[in-house]
């Protein structure tokens, strides 16, 4: 699904990225984005694949709803 390609794919080429420009330049400023990287590809695979699904569909709703000349809600 291009959503995990997206969401997921790229995240893991940055990690694979950032840390082989870490090992190769002897920098520890490129580790800690790397290891972030990871922790949000840990989370999504974990269950944010679902939440990000959510929000996704929520706001393409929301969008077409507020474009579609429906009235606006009231709260």
């Amino acid at each position: 699904m291009l959503f995990d390609v997206f969401f997921l794919g790229f995240p893991i080429a940055l990690i694979i990225c950032l840390g082989s420009h870490a090992m190769r330049e002897a920098d520890p400023r490129f580790w800690r984005p790397a290891i972030c990287l990871a922790a949000y590809s840990a989370f999504y695979l974990t269950g944010g694949r679902e939440v990000l699904l959510y929000l996704t569909v929520g706001f393409m709703a929301a969008g077409g709803w507020l474009f579609s000349g429906g009235p606006a809600p009231s709260i």
